[in-house]
């Protein structure tokens, strides 16, 4: 690989990882509510339903500041998604930068996909369901 396109690569990918601290500074600084500047989630602002995303900027929010609890009620499944997604993109970008020749694709089980997808609908139903305990798993606040 040149020279010249391995430092452009570079130095977009330092530029990507500074945005990244601004961003997740930004998320840790200013916490999501009614009048911020957070986009809404659409299905929720349409339909007044709560889809399995909703709660996770309040989530990291919390999980930044330290607030593990707080995290998980307001998206049980944040904990686990955000740092998948994270890793996943880092290594993504991490590839990208350096020109890693990305592994074969190899599928996994179809029964994984299957109980993945199928996790997510669960759960984006049964946070819906107005009946304890399954409104626990919808976006709240801990009393304090």
């Amino acid at each position: 690989m040149p020279t010249h396109r391995r430092l452009v690569r570079v130095a977009l990918l330092a530029l990507l990882a500074v945005g990244g601290v601004v961003l997740i500074g930004g998320i840790a600084k200013f916490p999501p509510g009614e009048q911020s500047f957070y986009p809404r989630c659409q299905l929720h602002s349409t339909t007044g339903l709560h889809c399995p995303g909703c709660g996770m900027t309040r989530s990291l929010h919390a999980a930044l500041n330290g607030h593990f609890s707080q995290a998980v009620a307001y998206n049980l499944l944040a904990p686990v998604v955000i740092p998948v997604l994270l890793i996943a993109l880092i290594r993504s970008v991490w590839g990208w930068a350096w020109e890693i020749p990305a592994k074969p694709h190899r599928s996994g089980p179809r029964w994984l996909a299957y109980v993945l997808a199928g996790t997510l609908l669960a759960f984006g139903i049964f946070r819906n369901l107005p009946w304890f305990p399954f409104n626990l798993l919808a976006p709240h606040e801990i009393a304090p």
